[in-house]
C-alpha cells in the first residue's frame, strides 16, 4: 500500500495549510539531491515528499485524497462514476470508449464529473515560496541605517530542463526531476535607520522562484539590533546614565551629555538629586513611519570621590550638617 500523504510530511490530517508548508520546506532542505549527491534514498524520499505536498498544497486536490484516499479524482476504493459509491468492490469493469456519449478516455469523463478541473496540480502556475533569514547589525548600523551583504540561498528554476523536470523521456541530471535547483546568491540588503529588533525587510522577488511561470515569492529579512554598552533604546526614545560630581548636584551646572546625534550641553539645576531623569528632546531614534525623531532621556548619578583625605572627611562633616532630616524617615521599615 502507498504511504500516507500527511505521515510522509510528517503532520496531523487536521494541519494548516502553514504547517504543511513549513514541514515541506524542513524536509525539502533535509533531503535536497544537491545536499544529498549520490543518495539514491534522499533523492527518493525529495521527490516522495514533493509529490505529498503538491498534492496536499492545493485545496482541491486535498479534497479529493482526503475523500477517496487517492491522488486521482474518482479512483478511489468503492467509487463508481456511474452510480456514486458501491458500484463495485474492486472488481474490473469493462467499458466501450465508443460508446460513452462523446469521450474521447475514462479522464476526459472524470473531468467532466469533477467540474472540468482534472490537471496535473504540477503544472499549474504557483507562487513561489517566502523565505525568511536572520541578520545581526550593530546599534549604530541600526539607528543611522547601512547596507548589508548576505548571502540567500533560493530554489531557482533549473536552467538545463527548463523547469520541466524531463530531459527528453528521462528525469533531468541536473535537477533529478525536481524542477528546480539550489542556487546562492550575494543579496545587497538596506537597512532603513531607525529599525528596531524583530522587524522585517521584505525583498520583492527575491523568494524561491514561481512554478510553471507563477511568480516568485518575497524574501524577509529579519533584524536583530545588538545592544550598545552605552545607549539602550526605548521605542524611539534613547536612554543613558550620566554620572555627576556632588558639587554640580548641588550648586548645578553645565555637563556634557552624549547622544546618538552628538555630544550636547546641558544644565543641571541646583539641589539635583541622584537618579533625577531629564529630557533631551529630538535626540532620539528617528520613527521608520512618522520619520519624526524620539528623545533622549538621561539619568544623572551622584559620584563619591574615592580617595579619602581628612580635607575631604571634613567637607563631608559639614555636608552632613546642611540636612535639616533625615532623608530616609519615610522609607518602610519592613513589609
Amino acid at each position: 500500500m502507498a504511504r500516507d500523504l500527511y505521515q510522509i510530511l510528517g503532520v496531523k490530517r487536521d494541519a494548516s495549510q502553514d504547517e504543511i508548508k513549513k514541514a515541506y520546506r524542513k524536509l525539502a532542505r533535509k533531503f535536497h539531491p544537491d545536499v544529498n549527491p549520490g543518495n539514491d534514498e534522499a533523492e527518493r524520499r525529495f521527490k516522495e515528499i514533493q509529490e505529498a505536498y503538491a498534492v496536499l498544497s492545493d485545496a482541491d486536490s486535498r479534497r479529493n485524497y482526503d475523500t477517496f484516499g487517492t491522488t486521482d479524482r474518482g479512483q478511489g476504493p468503492g467509487f463508481n462514476p456511474f452510480g456514486g459509491r458501491g458500484g463495485w468492490s474492486g472488481g474490473q469493469v469493462n467499458v466501450d470508449l465508443g460508446e460513452m456519449g462523446g469521450f474521447h478516455d475514462l479522464g476526459d469523463l472524470f473531468g467532466q464529473f469533477f467540474g472540468g478541473r482534472r490537471r496535473d496540480m504540477r503544472d499549474r502556475p504557483q507562487r513561489g515560496e517566502d523565505h525568511t533569514i536572520h541578520v545581526d547589525v550593530d546599534f549604530e548600523e541600526a539607528v543611522r541605517g547601512s547596507t548589508v551583504t548576505l548571502p540567500v540561498q533560493r530554489n531557482v528554476r533549473c536552467s538545463s530542463c527548463g523547469g520541466t523536470g524531463r530531459s527528453g523521456q528521462q528525469p533531468c541530471t541536473a535537477c533529478r526531476g525536481a524542477r528546480s535547483v539550489i542556487e546562492t546568491e550575494r543579496l545587497r540588503v538596506r537597512i532603513p535607520d531607525g529599525i528596531a529588533s524583530g522587524k522585517k525587510i521584505r525583498v520583492a522577488g527575491k523568494g524561491a522562484e514561481g512554478i510553471t511561470g507563477g511568480p516568485p515569492g518575497d524574501l524577509f529579512v529579519a533584524v536583530t539590533v545588538k545592544p550598545h554598552p552605552f545607549f539602550k533604546r526605548e521605542g524611539d526614545n534613547v536612554l543613558t546614565t550620566v554620572p555627576i560630581t556632588f558639587a554640580e548636584a548641588y550648586r548645578g551646572g553645565e555637563i556634557e551629555v552624549g547622544t546618538i546625534h552628538g555630544p550636547v550641553r546641558a544644565k543641571v539645576p541646583p539641589g539635583t538629586n541622584s537618579g533625577r531623569v531629564f529630557r533631551l528632546r529630538g535626540k532620539g531614534v528617528r520613527n521608520l513611519k512618522t520619520r519624526a525623531f524620539g528623545d533622549h532621556l538621561y539619568t544623572v548619578e551622584i559620584v563619591v570621590p574615592r580617595v579619602l583625605s581628612p580635607p575631604g572627611e571634613e567637607l563631608a562633616r559639614r555636608v552632613a550638617e546642611l540636612y535639616t532630616s533625615d532623608p530616609r524617615e519615610n522609607l518602610p521599615k519592613g513589609l
